[in-house]
């Protein structure tokens, strides 16, 4: 029997002596009503415990879900530790441009691509906007307002869409995952021939499956292992299509 239900039947038995009438001799009454005494004693201590096996309980879950979060965050700078390691490494193959891609007439015009634009100062404020982003600093907010601004600057630059890639993965570090597919979306549409482009779409891909959109999931992880084979993302790629598959048996 549980204890909740012991508690209850102890506080039924000690109602029905205290409503007893009273009848017998003056020693039969006062057996009874110490009889009382010890079952309104018994449910007292119950209910006692329970409180305390309540409390204990509250203190547990309370523990258990800072322990969550706690990871849950080390997990996420883990990964982006793995993220900015593998894109530091990353030399890997991507579909061939077609011969004459189609020119964009306001590249012409923008300070980025214009004779006055300075090289330096563009890669210095990338590296200032990337280094928000490091394990020692993992100040994120603040990196992706330095990205934005950086877009904003140079939408053109060199490093523009290294820029969007970071910009995406900040928010998906931080598990805003409607911005971070919006922004990894962009980075596709604008810079479809990037060495960023696999692990946006493996980003994406990590995104549908989190919001259920298991065919969209399984559809752009599809596509990274089809069209950048043998690389990071296509091998991460595989796993999360399989990890999909154990979930659905």
């Amino acid at each position: 029997m549980s204890r909740l239900g012991m508690v209850l039947l102890i506080g039924m038995a000690a109602a029905t002596a205290v409503a007893a009438p009273p009848a017998g001799t003056p020693e039969q009454r006062l057996e009874r009503l110490e009889r009382r005494v010890e079952l309104i004693t018994e449910l007292t201590l119950q209910l006692d415990a329970l409180r305390r096996e309540n409390r204990e309980l509250r203190g547990l879950i309370e523990e258990q879900q800072h322990a969550i979060a706690t990871l849950e965050g080390k997990q996420r700078d883990l990964y982006l530790d793995m993220d900015q390691r593998l894109s530091q490494l990353q030399g890997s193959p991507v579909p061939a441009a077609p011969a004459t891609p189609p020119l964009d007439p306001a590249a012409a015009m923008t300070p980025a691509s214009s004779p006055s634009a300075d090289p330096a100062q563009e890669a210095a404020d990338y590296q200032a906007a990337y280094d928000l982003l490091r394990p020692e600093q993992r100040r994120y907010t603040e990196a992706i307002e330095a990205f934005r601004s950086f877009l904003v600057k140079y939408p053109n630059g060199k490093l523009a869409d290294n820029a969007q890639y970071w910009l995406a993965e900040a928010s998906y570090v931080t598990q805003d995952n409607a911005t971070a597919l919006v922004e990894f979306q962009t980075l596709v549409e604008l810079f479809p021939y990037s060495t960023k482009v696999p692990g946006a779409l493996l980003k994406i891909g990590y995104i549908q499956h989190a919001s259920g959109q298991l065919d969209e999931a399984r559809g752009t992880l599809g596509q990274v292992v089809d069209s950048y084979p043998g690389t990071p993302a296509a091998d991460m790629a595989k796993q999360r299509l399989e990890r999909i598959a154990r979930e659905a048996r």
